[in-house]
């Protein structure tokens, strides 16, 4: 299949899931997971699937190679490493293969570490299991992701 990102036309090595560029995810056939660079919009709504039950949230990538992107937490386990098939591939070396997992609860979204190298923090504090809130700042290796909880408006 192409590797050519249809979000900013970089050319990525073949196998890629994400954009080397912009973040953006690669079409590599199978389930696809929404993530985008821009920031949303009247005509981009909110990543997570609106009809999920439970909590809805999302990451923003605050540092790292997909900077600016988002991420949607629209499954009710997300795993984080540098294994290709992870939910969320951060493809570095301070990142562990199996580095840590997001779990969907009834009030919102939980991290683990998964017993990686150089630990999982939450605002800059080395945590084994924490919940998230809003605006928390969840460094995995040298990846900062920004934790967006979201709401029913209604």
């Amino acid at each position: 299949m192409d590797s050519v990102c249809g979000n900013c036309s970089y050319d990525n090595p073949l196998g890629a899931k994400f954009c080397m560029s912009c973040g953006q995810q690669l079409l590599t056939g199978g389930s696809l997971r929404d993530t985008q660079s821009n920031e949303p919009t009247a005509d981009s709504p909110a990543l997570p699937d609106e009809s999920a039950d439970g909590p809805q949230g999302m990451f923003v990538v605050r540092k790292g190679q997909k900077r600016g992107s988002r991420i949607a937490l629209d499954l009710d386990r997300v795993t984080i490493g540098r294994h290709p098939e992870s939910d969320i591939f951060l493809d570095d070396i301070t990142v562990s293969r199996r580095h840590a997992e997001i779990h969907r609860t009834a009030t919102g979204f939980e991290v683990s570490d998964a017993g990686s190298l150089n630990g999982t923090y939450i605002n800059r504090k080395l945590v084994e299991k924490a919940s998230l809130a809003d605006g928390d700042e969840l460094q995995v290796g040298k990846f900062k992701l920004v934790y967006v909880a979201l709401g029913d408006d209604e």
